[in-house]
């Protein structure tokens, strides 16, 4: 109960399960009675029924993932249901492991649920690990979420996106999963993102006076923040529909150009072809 009266309270632990801590907290926030039908699976099976593209997984038949142990530093529910989650998120990328773009694009519509959006943007070239279309990614993102440029429309579901950690000193430190909320002015006319962050330290330093904010900007409990532009020189994917609203507004230049200036002088510095 208290994961479903507090979905943004899970974390990963000293884990490697950013991805099933974020699946547990979307259900929770998103999809309570799925959450409780999993928790019935595992306490009566031992095991967790996924399906990939039609295709059965039960996690009792399955390789071990990323976790090596029970995830003891973590809440009850994710002590059940992690080690299966695990497994079957690797599975999902075992069966994409022939295929030329990233496995995300398929593996989370089908391991969060029907909510994902089905279109998915990247801002890396998979097999170079180079920058690809970035003005494309940049742009697309400001009229799927920015509330001045896609006719106000709000975050409905929360949905999964992916970010480039850096160090405090701008350094890339690798991808991660979070999720993102809502999108809104705090208090300053400061249009922010906020969003759910699975690590156990959401207040991070993330180098160039990118320093995200889990109280003080309109954040709710759980929640973690950061101004439009730094949030978006940080993320590398995303999803989005294809649902538009009105006439297109012009996008601010400047605005854009700055996102572009931190990533570039961040994680990705190497990374222009």
């Amino acid at each position: 109960m208290s994961v479903l009266g507090q979905p943004l309270g899970v974390a990963q632990g000293n884990n490697p399960t950013c991805q099933s801590a974020r699946a547990i907290s979307m259900w929770a926030y998103n999809d309570p009675d799925y959450l409780l039908n999993c928790i019935v699976q595992v306490a009566c099976n031992t095991s967790l029924r996924m399906h990939f593209e039609g295709k059965t997984l039960d996690s009792h038949t399955l390789l071990q993932g990323l976790s090596t142990a029970l995830p003891f530093d973590t809440d009850p529910v994710s002590v059940v249901l992690v080690p299966h989650l695990d497994k079957l998120y690797i599975e999902m990328g075992r069966c994409c492991v022939s295929r030329e773009q990233d496995p995300h694009k398929w593996i989370n519509p089908e391991f969060h649920g029907w909510y994902v959006g089905r279109e998915f943007m990247i801002a890396v070239d998979v097999k170079t690990g180079l920058l690809k279309d970035f003005d494309c990614f940049i742009e697309r993102f400001y009229r799927s979420y920015h509330p001045l440029y896609n006719g106000n429309i709000p975050v409905i579901h929360p949905q999964p996106v992916g970010i480039a950690v850096t160090s405090s000193q701008g350094r890339f430190i690798g991808w991660h999963a979070v999720t993102l909320i809502r999108v809104a002015f705090d208090q300053d006319n400061v249009m922010r993102v906020y969003f759910y962050n699975p690590n156990n330290d959401s207040g991070q330093d993330w180098g160039n006076e990118v320093v995200v904010s889990t109280q003080g900007k309109g954040e709710q409990y759980g929640e973690a923040s950061l101004p439009f532009e730094q949030f978006l020189s940080r993320l590398y994917l995303y999803h989005d529909d294809t649902i538009q609203v009105g006439i297109k507004s012009s996008l601010p230049d400047e605005a854009i150009a700055d996102v572009k200036r931190m990533a570039l002088t961040s994680w990705a510095a190497d990374r222009i072809g």
